[in-house]
């Protein structure tokens, strides 16, 4: 049987934090149907979502990739209530920086993942 295929996203969005400041941050996930997740995307935060990255792979190597960047960056994950660590990457790291970490690491480690945008 066939894995189905699966996709891993970055995106990012200015936030606008309770001083006032405005920062980037950088969101990552996995998802079976991109367009389904930026709506969920949308319906939360109340604007166009467009993801930055996306690669294509079958399921559990997206899932391994996930949890790769998810441990890599794991002191920079947003934190939130409760200490609840989101998929979210701080202002810490740029965003360009975790693409050349995807970037790399889906070169290097995960074949039969492939960017699709």
């Amino acid at each position: 049987m066939q894995e189905s295929n699966y996709y891993f996203y970055l995106w990012r969005n200015r936030v606008v934090c309770d001083d006032d400041t405005i920062v980037s941050r950088t969101c990552l996930g996995i998802t079976s149907n991109p367009n389904n997740r930026t709506h969920g995307y949308e319906g939360h935060c109340g604007h166009v979502v467009k993801f930055a990255k996306l690669w294509q792979g079958p399921r559990r190597l997206i899932q391994e990739l996930e949890i790769k960047i998810k441990s890599e960056f794991y002191d920079y994950l947003f934190v939130g209530t409760g200490d609840f660590r989101y998929e979210w990457i701080t202002e810490e790291v740029e965003f360009e920086n975790i693409e050349k970490w995807v970037d790399w690491e889906v070169s290097n480690n995960f074949v039969g993942i492939k960017e699709v945008t």
